[in-house]
């Protein structure tokens, strides 16, 4: 018999995520602070709860994909007292890692766990299973939910800490921030000097220099075309995460530094939840 699952927080990834797991078969108890955003996977057979506890009451594992530090805090702190004796709590958000080592330690003190898992995907990767995940925390908890996450993702990274898949996530995020700007840079910059951004992505295509992101996001720039896939205003929280851990091991982040600032502008001017492409924006 399957064990019945939790999941918190319904958004962009979360939908996509728990419908995988509720389609494999698994019983889902779920909550969203939107309750309409739950509605495809209710029609499907999820049984909706009106607060977090009541999720983890009914579950063994429960999933969250949350917005911020201040939104797991939250759900955090009503999961771990709710969910019974040796429960699990997997948490895919995007937060710091002085928030998970610190959740990892809480959970463990008191008979339950709590792994980070982290993602590294968009919606279609969310739909499809093929999400790249990092797994840090407790080892024992990890083999029980090993084949939901494989569910989940393609491939995974394991890590003994929390924390440490929580900086990797940071580190991998960096590189979304670093590159739409730079795609943003070079694309603005074709448009003045008389080169087709099309010609642009496809020299970009035929060398060492491509990667599917460009072809992706330098398509959609080019189309005008901002409808969210990864809002703008969460890659400049990211950043900021980013920026925070990287200080903690007296590490320069120049690069992080000059991408917060456009980050900044695009949501100063209304983008926030727009596409983070369009920091291109900003630049052209």
């Amino acid at each position: 018999m399957k064990p019945t699952l939790g999941f918190v927080g319904l958004g962009l990834m979360g939908t996509p995520m728990a419908t995988r797991l509720l389609n494999a078969g698994y019983p889902l108890r779920i909550y969203n602070r939107t309750k309409e955003k739950a509605s495809s996977l209710i029609e499907r057979g999820a049984k909706w709860c009106d607060f977090p506890a009541a999720v983890a009451q009914q579950a063994e594992i429960v999933f969250s994909m949350l917005t911020n530090d201040d939104a797991l805090k939250s759900v955090a702190s009503v999961i771990q007292t709710s969910i019974r004796s040796g429960g699990i709590h997997v948490d895919c958000s995007t937060v710091s890692p002085t928030l998970t080592s610190f959740l990892e330690n809480k959970y463990s003190s008191t008979g339950r766990y709590f792994l980070h898992s982290p993602v590294l995907g968009s919606i279609p990767n969310a739909t499809d299973g093929s999400l790249l995940l990092f797994v840090g925390g407790n080892s024992e908890a990890f083999v029980r939910v090993e084949p939901l996450l494989n569910i989940l993702g393609s491939k995974m990274w394991r890590f003994p800490k929390a924390e440490q898949a929580s900086n990797m996530k940071l580190i991998m995020n960096s590189f979304i921030a670093g590159m739409i700007a730079t795609l943003s840079q070079a694309l603005a910059f074709a448009q003045k000097a008389g080169v087709t951004g099309t010609t642009v992505l496809d020299v970009l295509h035929h060398s060492a220099l491509n990667s599917s992101m460009y072809q992706t996001k330098g398509k959609s720039i080019l189309e005008g075309n901002f409808s969210p896939r990864f809002f703008l205003d969460n890659l400049l929280k990211d950043t900021n995460l980013f920026r925070d851990a990287a200080q903690m091991y007296s590490v320069s982040t120049p690069i992080a530094e000059s991408v917060k600032e456009l980050l900044e502008e695009a949501v100063s001017r209304g983008l926030g939840k727009e596409d983070y492409s369009a920091v291109s924006k900003v630049v052209r």
